[in-house]
């Protein structure tokens, strides 16, 4: 089914924003995995390379350079540190798999959902993959809490970062 505007059906539209909606958050929570591997991988590289007294160029170019990695990428430079579970290392890999198909394939082979009535199955599958993301995340922080706490980076650590950073955001807006 071509979508450009002069052949798109007005009727299906409701169902082509939930699609598109739910394709976004799903789409979303794979960054947050990506985050999440960065974020470990600045601890368990860039922490150990530096001993922790990193300037904030160095800190700024390593995690820069960090998206500039595929999720495969990442996955792997992840995996050899030797932290995390094999559970993980397949739930990495089927996230890569998941991310792959719905940022390259995802539109062009469900569009035609649209018209055969499977939209809820669609909706469904953007559900799962949106909470395969999540749990693979949450995975990863239960696996790097430990090590968080042993260097000295606690949850109370992390959460009087994360109000200062909300600060600096308020501060800036009333600017």
């Amino acid at each position: 089914m071509d979508m450009s505007d002069s052949d798109y059906d007005e009727a299906n539209q409701p169902e082509f924003k939930s699609i598109c909606a739910r394709y976004g958050l799903a789409m979303y929570y794979v960054q947050v995995l990506e985050h999440g591997i960065v974020n470990a991988l600045v601890w368990l590289d860039l922490y150990q390379k530096t001993g922790g007294r990193w300037t904030p160029e160095e800190f700024d170019r390593y995690y820069e350079s960090r998206f500039g990695d595929t999720l495969r990428e990442l996955s792997k430079r992840l995996a050899s540190f030797g932290v995390i579970t094999e559970e993980l290392k397949e739930r990495l890999d089927e996230a890569n798999r998941r991310r792959r198909f719905l940022a390259h394939h995802f539109f062009r082979e469900t569009i035609d959902a649209m018209v055969t009535g499977e939209v809820p199955a669609v909706l469904a599958r953007l559900e799962n993959d949106r909470r395969f993301f999540a749990q693979t995340d949450a995975m990863l922080d239960e696996i790097m809490e430990p090590l968080f706490e042993r260097i000295g980076f606690t949850k109370e650590v992390r959460d009087r970062a994360a109000d200062d950073y909300l600060d600096e955001l308020s501060q800036r807006r009333s600017h």
